[in-house]
């Protein structure tokens, strides 16, 4: 979107999705979005995201689908009808998309139409595939419990190359990459010109929360009794030689981060000395401003996007960081 390469991109359809929360650097996220000529999001509230849209339709939730999963644990099928029907103008995803995708093809502006089912009934049938189960039966029971027998490698293979588990990828050999599984320390360190031992934690990004899904119910009450401030977890020993107290809130940065977050203080003995750890997907439904908090309490504020990046995986390090705390005000 910045860039314009490989071919420059005008537009986008968003759903279910809350980027500007969950991509590193938020600040360069609101800039692609703000890039574009046109920008649509599906959601089921005015998220950060939604803010920077030109028009947001009304997604419908969970209690307004029925929807076919697989439970590994059971192992078993189940069937979750809706509740009720969509609430005022809200649609499915398919329902959204299916229009839509008819009147691009009427404008020859798709060169392939990715979506074969024209319901969301026939979605979950082609989930059900050959397993012999019937949608109608599924419907009626609201589970269908599989063979809790062991799979063997006999029974299904692994799929890779030898239909093995394999500790030695062979894939990976010819693609020129480590085969075996390794660990390589945190690559990342802080400028030149940055004093030696400026950023003395190390902060580890990902931590979950049950209260939470991503940056789902930041807006529910009974959450944010759970939970209601952003965390950064830290041994009773590191908060004591930094002067922090339980509770206390700061502000972390990052060696080469693109800002800084502000976060509450948790103490914990299960944290390593010297390591920080916090969560992702934190957002402020009530700030007034456009971004909700997203360039305040969320963790994405304070990181880059800019590498190094895992060769095997593409993905960007945004955890064993460089990092710092200083006490806000």
């Amino acid at each position: 979107m910045l860039t314009g390469r490989p071919y420059p991109v005008r537009a986008l359809y968003a759903s279910g999705v809350n980027i500007l929360l969950t991509y590193p650097d938020t600040r360069r996220t609101m800039a692609a979005l703000r890039s574009l000529d046109f920008v649509a999001v599906a959601a089921h509230a005015m998220t950060p995201t939604a803010e920077q849209a030109d028009i947001v339709l009304p997604k419908t939730t969970t209690l307004e689908e029925e929807e076919v999963s697989f439970m590994p644990s059971g192992p078993t099928v189940l069937f979750t009808r809706a509740t009720v029907p969509p609430q005022g103008e809200a649609r499915s995803e398919i329902d959204i998309a299916l229009p839509l995708l008819a009147r691009m093809a009427e404008r020859q502006a798709i060169t392939r139409h990715l979506l074969p089912w024209h319901s969301q009934r026939e979605f979950n049938t082609y989930l059900l595939g050959d397993s012999g189960i019937e949608i109608e039966e599924l419907e009626r029971t609201g589970y269908h419990q599989l063979s809790a027998a062991p799979v063997t490698p006999e029974g299904r293979p692994f799929a890779t190359r030898t239909r093995k588990v394999e500790l030695y990828s062979l894939v990976l050999e010819e693609l020129g990459l480590d085969p075996l599984p390794s660990y390589n320390p945190p690559a990342r360190s802080p400028s030149p010109d940055v004093e030696p031992g400026a950023f003395p934690l190390i902060l580890v990004t990902g931590d979950r929360e049950k209260s939470y899904h991503h940056s789902r119910f930041r807006d529910q009450p009974w959450a944010l009794k759970v939970s209601p401030d952003p965390q950064l977890t830290m041994h009773p020993e590191t908060a004591r030689a930094l002067g922090l107290d339980d509770g206390a809130w700061v502000h972390l940065e990052v060696a080469r981060g693109k800002g800084a977050c502000r976060l509450r203080v948790r103490l914990s003995d299960a944290t390593p000395r010297e390591v920080v750890n916090t969560g992702m997907g934190w957002w402020l439904p009530g700030d007034p401003s456009p971004e909700h908090g997203a360039l305040d309490v969320n963790i994405n504020a304070a990181l880059s996007y800019d590498g190094p990046y895992d060769p095997v995986s593409g993905s960007s390090d945004i955890r064993g960081l460089p990092c710092r705390v200083r006490p806000v005000g």
